[in-house]
């Protein structure tokens, strides 16, 4: 739950700071002055800081331990899938390639879902994530809700000051 603090603190900065940017004239950040572009950053940091948890320790231990049983290789698993939220949140920071990757997003929270309802089961280790299932599906809900709100929308209109 503690992700939802730099989700919506950097979606509304990104949003306010573009937002004032665009209104004085400056069209590098009208990808980021719609809500689609300030949500896709604050997933992006979401995957910046999650991603990062997969290669620290005891964190790295406690997500392979909730990798569900027919996958192969769980400490392959956790190196992927902390690559990957690196590569997704390059992926919302770069307008060209922001709906693609807010589409891979949105696949992604699917697929890693499994080892959120395992975690919230409860395994023995004790760096797993502990988070009850029905806050962590809402936090996933909302996860989902951002990453979807990055492929819908437009950009912002400049408007030229005198």
């Amino acid at each position: 739950m503690i992700l939802l603090i730099p989700l919506l603190a950097t979606t509304f900065a990104v949003r306010l700071g573009a937002g004032w940017l665009v209104s004085r004239g400056k069209s590098g950040a009208a990808s980021w002055a719609s809500w689609r572009g300030a949500a896709a950053s604050g997933m992006a940091v979401v995957f910046i800081f999650t991603g990062v948890t997969h290669f620290l320790e005891p964190n790295r231990s406690g997500f392979e331990a909730i990798i569900p049983a027919f996958v192969p290789n769980p400490a392959l698993v956790v190196t992927l899938s902390g690559l990957a939220e690196f590569v997704l949140a390059a992926g919302l920071l770069m307008p060209p390639t922001r709906r693609w990757a807010a589409l891979a997003t949105v696949v992604f929270l699917i697929a890693v879902f499994p080892a959120n309802i395992i975690a919230a089961g409860g395994v023995s280790h004790p760096a797993a994530p502990t988070t009850p299932l029905l806050p962590r599906i809402i936090l996933q809900f909302v996860f989902l809700g951002f990453s979807a709100a990055s492929l819908f929308g437009g950009t912002a209109k400049v408007v030229k000051r005198p």
